[in-house]
């Protein structure tokens, strides 16, 4: 009769594609760490696990040369393998087949993303005239470059190990250089297999010379903030857009004076193929300028064109789409005279959310529920939104006026999702949760919305797959199952939204009538499409009845 604790014991047969010491070496330490071999057992022989392995015994010894290497075990010679005592305490390690993975990768970048921007920071402040040189000359290789990626990434590596060694910490610099050699094969594979826009290495020339200058001035808080920069990048250019729930128009800083531009929207518009019906509600979209008669806040994230409402109402007619949302975006702040004169000008069929201070008085909300308002933001996202932390404080002052919370919120990255659902108001959810695709459907967060939407505890808006997808193509498959799955979740409590003119976002700007028609492929029943586009914002936004 077979003995348990043997059984348990026992190895599972290799797949012969597979580095064979590697595998061998995760199934010991597997087992190692299940308990199954305890701090100071032997373990079996090399022959026994040759033979257990189905390997020569030259295998086992490679592998258990790793395991000793790695902290797992310590050997006696002429005795054996024993599991060491202080196991819990081994050499840290990254294997590189994990980055072969979206998930292995993405813990590896945010571990990279916590490092490097500290990294920039204190070489800001400890870097010698030396370094500085080293960094320039690497700078000038970088102009000179051509489309040699495979050299670019080699002066890539060897700018981080300047920096690194510009921090005098030699923890940091040993600890970045072992960071760099395991991720540089992806990065390889990445800059030969993907395919290069033109202006994509001028583009990260442009985020090099920005750490170098920073670092060359002495300045930390522009050095970290330029390889904060670079990184997120870097991680878009990988597929792993969000990082720590951190994106491109989230970096600047106040006072900070670099403000990207956004492109403008496509104004060649077009008839979607989807017929929408009569009420047909945008849930969603900003009107932007001008400038001179509605200034942007020096504190925005990016600065935007132009997208007046006349142009907006054009392409709304393009669509077939009667009413509309005006969301005030974060560019203006608190200043919402923008957002409340488009929904004046819009006329009965245009609703709006504003973005206010807990210092508000009521005579205030009267005007602006009188002229259209229905709802507050709360962006936790971008700099310039409303940035309380007492949301329940909000959501009894907005109660008595039966107005909405919008929340811009990263959901896998907002731990208090529970708080909302208590609120004396209705949540709404910009954007599916704002989640990036990467992180996948079963997700904490996301399910929590899920939950909550289910429950009536919430709405979401079916909108910005351009802001969450990891592709650059239309119709951004991975968002699919996002869409289906906040749908299928309560379809009377989701609503759809062009996010018109798409104000900085990392994609090729879209065609809004592809993405109206978007919701066809998220959700083929007509009935449920209606509901959508029609009978839940009447209700939610208290327009008259179709």
């Amino acid at each position: 009769m077979v003995n348990k604790n043997d059984a348990k014991r026992g190895f599972t047969p290799l797949n012969r594609p597979k580095r064979l010491p590697a595998e061998i070496t995760s199934q010991i330490s597997h087992k190692i760490k299940e308990g199954i071999f305890p701090p100071g057992s032997k373990l079996p022989s090399e022959t026994q696990l040759a033979k257990d392995f189905g390997v020569s015994r030259n295998v086992v010894r490679e592998a258990v040369a790793s395991l000793r290497q790695e902290g797992w075990v310590i050997t006696r010679q002429g005795v054996g393998a024993y599991v060491a005592e202080d196991f819990e305490f081994k050499t840290f390690k990254i294997d590189s087949n994990e980055l072969d993975t979206v998930e292995g990768l993405r813990s590896v970048m945010e571990l990279r993303i916590e490092m490097e921007v500290g990294g920039a920071a204190m070489a800001a402040r400890r870097r010698t005239t030396e370094q500085i040189e080293k960094l320039g000359k690497i700078m000038e290789q970088m102009r000179n470059i051509k489309d040699n990626l495979t050299e670019f990434t080699s002066l890539e590596e060897k700018f981080h190990q300047i920096i690194a060694e510009a921090t005098h910490n030699s923890h940091f610099s040993e600890f970045m250089q072992f960071l760099a050699q395991r991720i540089r094969p992806c990065l390889e594979i990445k800059n030969v297999a993907a395919p290069q826009d033109k202006n994509s290495l001028r583009k990260s020339i442009r985020d090099y010379e920005k750490i170098y200058e920073a670092i060359r001035i002495g300045d930390p808080d522009k050095s970290r903030r330029a390889a904060w920069y670079a990184i997120l990048r870097t991680a878009e250019n990988l597929g792993l857009r969000g990082l720590q729930g951190w994106e491109e128009s989230r970096m600047t800083l106040i006072g900070d004076l670099y403000i990207p531009t956004c492109a403008q929207a496509d104004l060649n518009f077009k008839h979607p193929k989807l017929k929408v019906p009569v009420g047909a509600c945008d849930t969603h979209a900003h009107i932007f300028g001008p400038k001179s008669k509605y200034p942007y806040s020096p504190h925005r994230s990016y600065t935007p064109p132009d997208a007046p409402l006349t142009q907006y109402k054009e392409m709304l007619s393009y669509l077939g789409i009667e009413r509309a949302v005006i969301v005030q975006p974060s560019v203006y702040g608190t200043d919402n005279r923008a957002t409340l004169d488009a929904i004046r000008d819009g006329g009965d069929n245009f609703r709006g959310v504003v973005v206010v201070d807990e210092n508000i008085d009521e005579k205030e909300m009267e005007r602006m529920h009188e002229c259209g308002v229905r709802g507050v933001r709360i962006n936790l996202l971008y700099k310039s939104g409303i940035e309380v932390s007492d949301v329940r404080k909000m959501a009894h002052k907005i109660a008595p006026f039966g107005w909405h919370l919008q929340m811009l919120v990263d959901v896998s990255e907002f731990s208090d999702l529970d708080t909302l659902a208590k609120l004396p108001v209705e949540v709404v959810f910009d954007h599916m949760g704002h989640m990036p695709t990467s992180i996948g459907t079963k997700h904490v967060g996301f399910n929590k919305l899920l939950r909550m939407l289910a429950e009536g505890k919430a709405w979401a808006k079916v909108s910005g797959a351009y802001r969450i997808t990891t592709s650059n193509k239309y119709p951004y498959e991975d968002t699919i199952p996002y869409a289906k799955a906040i749908i299928n979740s309560n379809p009377d409590r989701i609503l759809w939204a062009s996010d018109w003119p798409h104000p900085y976002i990392n994609v090729p700007m879209p065609s809004d009538a592809d993405i109206l028609d978007l919701l066809s492929i998220w959700e083929p029943d007509e009935k449920i499409r209606n509901k959508i586009l029609v009978d839940n914002p009447q209700k939610l936004y208290e327009f008259d009845p179709v």
